[in-house]
């Protein structure tokens, strides 16, 4: 459980993370997820899901429109302790840090709501790029990164545009 205060005057208890990519439960590259973990499938409103091609990994960026939405899990460890090793490990895996303006990505604090219903505030990691830098990146229309038919038309594109590259280049083949 980790303390946050939006510059409201208020403090708030912020003790899950909300994972739309790697980091979701029904992946977890990172063998971040224990046996302590409690998860659940939910969403975050006001965002967008996008993948440059050359990666393996997508990122978000606000919107601040409800009809954008990103599907993912909820990750929550009752031990506060073992929450701020996680929010860590996880602040690594994202280029985080409190102290530097300039890493891959941000992370901030957002309501989601998780399968039951349940409205929790969580830590999100999301990107702030161009729109030049988004109109040259995928975008998931139904913001759900492992949905097999956006998957279907990310791995589509993809090889389109690696074979226009290829014949640009002079390369044939696969």
């Amino acid at each position: 459980m980790l303390l946050f205060s939006a510059g409201t005057g208020k403090t708030m208890v912020v003790d899950c993370v909300f994972a739309y990519g790697t980091m979701r439960a029904e992946i977890d590259r990172w063998n971040m997820i224990d046996s302590n973990c409690q998860h659940l499938k939910a969403k975050a409103c006001g965002f967008k899901l996008y993948q440059e091609y050359s990666f393996f990994y997508p990122f978000a960026t606000k919107t601040c429109k409800d009809s954008d939405v990103i599907e993912g899990s909820v990750l929550h460890w009752n031990d506060p302790v073992v929450f701020a090793h996680k929010l860590a490990g996880y602040d690594t895996i994202e280029g985080y840090s409190e102290d530097r303006e300039n890493g891959l990505y941000q992370r901030i604090v957002v309501d989601v709501e998780d399968e039951n219903r349940q409205i929790r505030k969580a830590y999100m990691y999301i990107q702030d790029q161009s729109p030049e830098y988004i109109e040259e990146c995928f975008a998931f229309a139904n913001g759900d990164w492992l949905d097999s038919t956006a998957r279907e038309h990310f791995d589509t594109e993809k090889k389109r545009i690696d074979q226009a590259a290829r014949k640009i280049l002079g390369r044939h083949g696969p």
